[in-house]
């Protein structure tokens, strides 16, 4: 299916949640969301449901997302929060500014959707030596979910968050597709176009592990959660390390190759 084709079936289809899904479909585009409406609605349905614990979400955006679950905390009178750990710079909020406008632009979101009492905001990247700061902001004793919309590597989000999430928790996890646009690393393409691949390998590893049970699949969003009894020792971060190096080499190889052909050009 060629990129114009898949173009105009999706403006179809918004146009249609246009008309059947309007609160999210407006929350989408006055945040610049780059799901699609329907997925919005899913999570706030999702979580509207959850028990009252603190949920996690790497990767705000400019807060669409986050916006939605706000919304699931307060229209369910619960006291928890939702911890959003935003690095504010680099990707797609390059259109935006730096890190200063970003932060601006996902604190007003807030502001203007009326969740910033649902909300504690961590503008940082998120790494393995400071997660634990993220962690800190955490109230209960366990959590509700954790959803990722980020750069890939989930294998540090499982590694900090996992053991936190309560059995049968949430867990949401973007870009989720057995595809690649390699290209060179830059500030706009921070992965140089190895994310999603990366995303669909090693979520992949975390099912074959046991970590993650599937329960829906909207686009290249995928939803599922914590199985009972699911045993973490089966976690292995230099297994999630080699799929991450087989990734990239492949991306290496790929422009490689592509330079020798425009050079034999």
């Amino acid at each position: 299916m060629n990129s114009n084709f898949k173009a105009f079936l999706k403006n179809i289809f918004l146009y249609y949640e246009q008309v059947t899904n309007s609160k999210f479909y407006h929350l989408r585009a006055q945040t610049n969301g780059m799901l699609l409406p329907l997925v919005y609605k899913k999570i706030y349905q999702l979580c509207l449901r959850l028990p009252d614990l603190d949920i996690i979400e790497v990767g705000g955006a400019a807060g669409t997302g986050s916006i939605a679950i706000g919304w699931a905390i307060r229209d369910s009178q619960k006291k928890s929060k939702l911890i959003v750990v935003e690095k504010c710079q680099g990707g797609t909020r390059t259109d935006v500014g730096g890190y200063a406008e970003n932060l601006e632009l996902i604190q007003k979101h807030f502001e203007n959707f009326g969740v910033c009492e649902q909300v504690r905001l961590f503008p940082q990247e998120l790494t393995f030596e400071n997660g634990q700061e993220a962690i800190a902001l955490i109230n209960t004793p366990k959590i509700a979910a954790f959803i990722h919309d980020a750069d890939g590597r989930i294998d540090r989000d499982f590694y900090l968050f996992w053991p936190l999430l309560q059995p049968g928790g949430l867990i949401i996890v973007d870009d989720y597709a057995n595809e690649a646009k390699f290209q060179p690393i830059s500030d706009r393409h921070p992965q140089g176009g190895a994310k999603s691949l990366i995303t669909y390998r090693l979520l992949n590893q975390m099912i074959e592990w046991g970590l993650f049970q599937t329960t829906y699949k909207v686009g290249k969003t995928i939803f599922g959660i914590k199985p009972h009894h699911a045993d973490f020792s089966r976690f292995n971060l230099e297994t999630c390390q080699k799929i991450i190096a087989e990734v990239n080499n492949e991306r290496s190889n790929y422009l490689e190759h592509r330079e020798l052909v425009l050079a034999s050009r």
